[in-house]
């Protein structure tokens, strides 16, 4: 099962980098987007909370905690007196909700319980749970050049009978001068193998592919707290990044 999409942009590494820019970019102090709201009933409110880390191709290890909260409208909004921590570690009001991108110091590890506490303007605190993936997914073998006439091989040491789950291959091209590039996102119906191959088609699925960026990511869900409303979510997402040159 796949799925693909084309999009352009002008400057390659914009593109290159998106994902890692959307991933480390600083903590804001505005909620110009969120309504801020004296909340007591956690019925009206549904979390939506996400544990990720990401392990660039330079083995750079970005790691994000991020959370939001929607009312039965899905308007986002902020608890007026409240807060939400992740193990006991505050996250700051974004515009969009709550986050805290770590940087420096490795906070996310494999087969680690992370509780993450909700605290209404009643001073009632609810938790969300949930526990990173077992195996350490660390390093994705890829070919650092890969001929567009064969199938490239991927593998992985973390062998998991759970994940990884998914592979996304984007790849770049030039055409009248402009660079674009497209996505498709592959299901690894067997992950305790260790590896999966990117098609010869794929890799001409336009002409002149000139860089593919490979994300194999792992993820798995926890619980939300009961007592908030349905339609909320919590996991942990595992990604880490090879770039390969395609070539004749």
């Amino acid at each position: 099962m796949q799925s693909s999409s084309i999009r352009r942009h002008s400057i390659y590494t914009a593109i290159l980098g998106l994902l890692a820019f959307l991933l480390i970019q600083s903590c804001s102090d505005s909620n110009s987007d969120v309504v801020l709201k004296s909340i007591t009933n956690p019925g009206t409110i549904s979390p939506v909370i996400a544990l990720a880390r990401y392990i660039d191709s330079n083995n750079s290890r970005t790691e994000i905690v991020r959370a939001q909260l929607f009312d039965k409208n899905l308007n986002a909004v902020q608890i007026l007196g409240g807060s939400i921590m992740v193990n006991d570690s505050l996250l700051t009001t974004t515009s969009t909700g709550y986050e805290c991108v770590l940087d420096s110091v490795p906070f996310i590890h494999s087969d680690s319980l992370y509780t993450i506490t909700i605290v209404l303007s009643d001073s009632q605190a609810y938790n969300c749970t949930v526990r990173a993936p077992k195996s350490d997914l660390t390093t994705l073998y890829a070919p650092t050049y890969q001929s567009r006439s064969a199938s490239m091989p991927i593998s992985w040491q973390e062998v998991d009978s759970i994940g990884p789950q998914r592979l996304d291959y984007y790849y770049y091209f030039q055409q009248n001068n402009q660079l674009y590039y497209g996505m498709t996102s592959y299901v690894i119906w067997a992950p305790e193998t260790g590896v999966f191959s990117v098609s010869a088609a794929d890799l001409n699925v336009v002409p002149n592919i000139s860089t593919a960026k490979l994300v194999l990511h792992y993820s798995i869900d926890g619980t939300i707290d009961p007592a908030f409303r349905a339609g909320g979510s919590i996991g942990v997402d595992f990604a880490v990044e090879k770039i390969v040159s395609i070539i004749d």
